[in-house]
């Protein structure tokens, strides 16, 4: 199963994070894992190919302190949220967030009380449980909901590695073979993909967009990627097998995420 949960929260006490906090709820997600299977937590961590998860940052009413922090108030909510990409990690979320309302935990030293823990698209926007067989069984088996052009929401700061270079432009090519490589190493189901990147090139084109670029400071390392809204189009007159794979990839992203630094709460997007 894929799932997908948001973790709603209150500082026990009114505190200050620095203003990106992917990193730290990167740290969380490996503590709790870690806390539940040392052996699983270490795998995840040293796994140099796709990763099977990802993290969001706080979200919430934050307000700007200076020095490069926000106020996060006791008496306010925020959230965040985790990504689960495979059966034996979303196995092991399930059984330890059942039962995590009202339980605290630290970030940044900080210690916070959960309020929500929501699994299920109808408690919050961004949560959602599927499985990759329903999604591929969706697009490619009943070819249901097959769209000629798809809009995307891009919350958190996204951008993609190609030849040792950082892309801040949502260009087709990199923007949907980041997902294709997640969906090859973590589905367990092989696509007859042909020349898809090819067609990716010639007739997947960006139809409109609203962006803006942001930067994340963690520390030693900066990030720059983009936000905003952008629509792409299928410039075919009819629909076609890469179209098929096309919008089960765009599915699929607001599991896995866009491009890099998914982990650290980079890529956050769904389809609007």
């Amino acid at each position: 199963m894929i799932l997908a949960t948001v973790i709603t929260f209150a500082p026990v006490k009114t505190c200050r994070l620095p203003t990106s906090t992917g990193n730290y709820i990167h740290g969380l997600f490996l503590n709790i894992i870690k806390s539940i299977d040392p052996t699983f937590a270490e795998k995840l961590h040293e796994d140099s190919r796709a990763k099977p998860f990802t993290v969001s940052p706080i979200f919430g009413d934050l307000v700007h302190a200076g020095n490069g922090t926000n106020e996060l108030n006791s008496n306010s909510k925020y959230w965040f949220r985790f990504t689960s990409l495979s059966d034996d990690l979303t196995q092991l979320l399930l059984a330890d967030l059942s039962s995590a309302k009202d339980r605290t935990f630290v970030i940044g030293n900080h210690e916070m009380k959960v309020l929500d823990i929501a699994m299920d698209s109808s408690d919050h926007q961004w949560a959602g449980m599927t499985s990759h067989q329903k999604i591929y069984d969706k697009y490619i088996i009943r070819q249901e909901a097959i769209e000629p052009y798809i809009k995307f929401h891009i919350l958190t700061p996204t951008f993609f590695h190609q030849d040792d270079r950082s892309i801040v432009l949502p260009i087709p090519a990199p923007f949907f073979y980041s997902t294709l490589e997640k969906w090859d190493v973590l589905s367990g189901i092989p696509l007859d993909r042909g020349d898809f990147i090819d067609w990716l090139n010639t007739r997947c084109v960006v139809s409109r967009y609203e962006l803006k670029t942001r930067m994340w400071n963690f520390e030693k390392y900066k990030y720059i990627g983009f936000v905003g809204e952008v629509e792409f189009t299928d410039l075919e007159k009819q629909e076609t097998a890469y179209r098929a794979i096309w919008n089960m990839l765009c599915h699929y992203i607001f599991w896995c995420g866009i491009g890099a630094k998914t982990t650290m709460g980079f890529g956050m997007a769904q389809r609007s």
